[in-house]
């Protein structure tokens, strides 16, 4: 692989200077709050937070600060969504689940029309992948997240990486102050649990599917954990997603040894009609962060999920102020991915990652839940504005030229977006927004007429050369839904014998502890293969909409909040409300 195949995430040494003047919400210890204060940032880092009366730094004397109007926050931390399928609309879910094995897969004929044909045909194209992999950050970006999960990608030579684009990934940084987390690992230590504890005591953080569900099975996968009597394969480094079946028992013991969990309660409620006994999780200590999982059946951001977990909160008796959520978005994100001396609060030395919304009075963390994608203002990575108002975005990136998108569908009217870098990922380039979704768009359209078909209507909107380098490899999604890649996103380990009969009985495993598995069934080892498109896997599909990048303008998705039927009574409506 080129040398220069894995960019750095920023564009940081090169940034610009500037600085910014609102309500800084610094997320620090102390919760300090500066009402009136400025921001100044130099290559990437912040080189000072502090009162606007207050005299500029030597280095920044030369700055007049640009008046945002605006409350300034930490960028947003993501720790859990499958970014490939942000592209695929909200599904109206029939009817409620126990557990994750029960709504994918063949038994579910809604979940092949929805999630797998349409995500297998746009995956396995070389030519429809960079412009896959561009929206998604775009989406996640425009909805206020600076950081996320990566995307996964294989070359045709099987090798595997991350997408490294302008939003961060927490796989893939690059960066010793960021240490990498991990999100899959080798299927063989997710059946076996000497194997799995090994790779947890490796020292990365391993955020993974945890007991998702509400049933006793999905509670089998956290039990499981338990390989001898008292011995746990839970440590620091295990970050448990979803846990929605835990009781308190286990939050305790995920906490005692210094476990943490990532909430994604607008998809646990559509899928379950329930979500994690978070009251419990608090109770026990833990540290949480959120997650808006994907749109399929969950938010399309950060901004959306901080508005889930508000009402998912409230329904729970105000288990968690506003400055406990975004928390969970910011410094406690950076927390549990040890990333919280670089990352998660503003302060000097920090990197400069910042999400604004408008207003600077009022309670200033009810201003960020509250904020709807028209109150945005400006979103900085590394240093470098990369979405805001039109106004914002022009005055911080004055050469930006024409990389500054305006008037793109989804998105405010207001507002511009810059996605250029100066050294592009060699499999995406410098692909426009605009032109990503305009090539998805048509994709998704020409779905009920066959792969074949889908790229004969896509071709003249392709770029040059998509999805591959002349002197590189051909990049498709790994599609970790879908496919099998040789590596698991959540443990499968044998049930621990002693003391489980009834409960064995109970969800219907049986035989021998060696011969079972927490997830019901044996795990087949394979590694990793790009499938070859078939008549099964594209029959009987629809077109399907594109999902539109942010709430506000999109009414067929917060008509389609209102109606699903498993959410509780007036939640839907309730979100729907919060959002438009």
């Amino acid at each position: 692989m080129p040398a220069h195949a894995n960019p750095p995430n920023a564009d940081s040494s090169r940034g610009p200077r500037f600085a910014l003047r609102g309500r800084i919400v610094t997320m620090d210890a102390k919760r300090t709050v500066v009402d009136d204060g400025v921001v100044y940032v130099e290559n990437g880092l912040i080189t000072a937070v502090q009162p606007a009366s207050a005299p500029p730094p030597a280095s920044c004397a030369d700055l007049t600060p640009a008046d945002t109007g605006a409350t300034l926050f930490p960028g947003l931390i993501e720790l859990h969504n499958h970014l490939p399928y942000n592209v695929l609309p909200l599904w109206q879910v029939p009817k409620k689940y126990g557990n994750r094995g029960q709504w994918g897969g063949s038994s579910n004929p809604d979940y092949h029309r929805l999630v797998t044909g349409p995500m297998t045909v746009l995956g396995q194209s070389a030519e429809l992948m960079p412009a896959v992999v561009r929206y998604v950050e775009a989406k996640a970006l425009v909805n206020g997240t600076t950081t996320s999960q990566g995307i996964a990608l294989f070359s045709d030579a099987g090798a595997r990486r991350l997408y490294r684009g302008v939003v961060r990934t927490v796989e893939a940084t690059g960066d010793p102050a960021l240490p990498e987390a991990v999100s899959r690992i080798a299927d063989v230590d997710a059946a076996d649990a000497q194997r799995f504890l090994a790779r947890l005591n490796q020292g990365k953080r391993l955020l993974l599917h945890l007991a998702e569900g509400v049933d006793q099975a999905a509670r089998e996968h956290f039990l499981a954990l338990e390989y001898a009597p008292g011995k746990w394969a839970v440590n620091e480094n295990l970050v448990g997603i979803h846990c929605t079946a835990l009781q308190p028992d286990d939050f305790a013991r995920m906490a005692d040894n210094g476990a943490a969990m990532v909430w994604s309660p607008l998809s646990n409620l559509l899928l379950y009609g329930g979500t994690a006994d978070v009251a419990a999780a608090k109770k026990a200590g833990l540290t949480l962060g959120l997650g808006s999982d994907w749109s399929v059946s969950g938010s399309k951001g950060l901004l959306g999920e901080l508005k889930a977990a508000r009402l998912a909160s409230a329904a729970a008796g105000t288990v968690f102020s506003d400055a406990d959520l975004v928390a969970m978005a910011t410094c406690d994100a950076a927390k549990i991915l040890r990333w919280d001396q670089a990352l998660g609060t503003l302060a000097a030395g920090f990197k400069a990652d910042i999400t604004a919304v408008a207003g600077t009075s009022g309670d200033p963390y009810k201003t960020l839940i509250d904020a709807t994608d028209e109150d945005l203002a400006v979103v900085v990575v590394d240093g470098a504005a990369r979405y805001g108002t039109t106004a914002l975005m022009k005055a911080l990136r004055p050469h930006a030229g024409s990389a500054l998108e305006t008037g793109v569908s989804g998105i405010p009217a207001t507002h511009a977006v810059d996605l250029a870098r100066d050294d592009p990922d060699p499999a995406v380039g410098n692909l426009a927004l605009a032109d990503a979704a305009a090539i998805i768009a048509k994709a998704l359209s020409a779905l009920a007429d066959g792969p074949q078909k889908v790229m004969t209507a896509v071709a003249p909107l392709l770029p040059a050369a998509a999805g591959r380098r002349d002197d590189g490899p051909t990049w498709r999604l790994a599609l970790d839904e879908i496919q099998p890649t040789g590596e698991e996103m959540r443990p499968r380990l044998p049930l621990f014998e002693r003391g489980r009969e009834a409960v064995r009985g109970a969800v219907g495993l049986v035989g021998s502890a060696a011969g079972r598995r927490s997830g019901g069934s044996r795990m087949k080892l394979s590694g990793p293969a790009i499938p070859k498109l078939s008549a099964s896997v594209t029959k009987g599909l629809d077109a399907v909409t594109l999902d539109a990048l942010t709430a506000g303008e999109n009414e067929a998705f917060l008509a389609e909040l209102r109606s699903e039927m498993n959410l509780p009574a007036d939640y839907g409506s309730q979100l729907s409300s919060l959002l438009d």
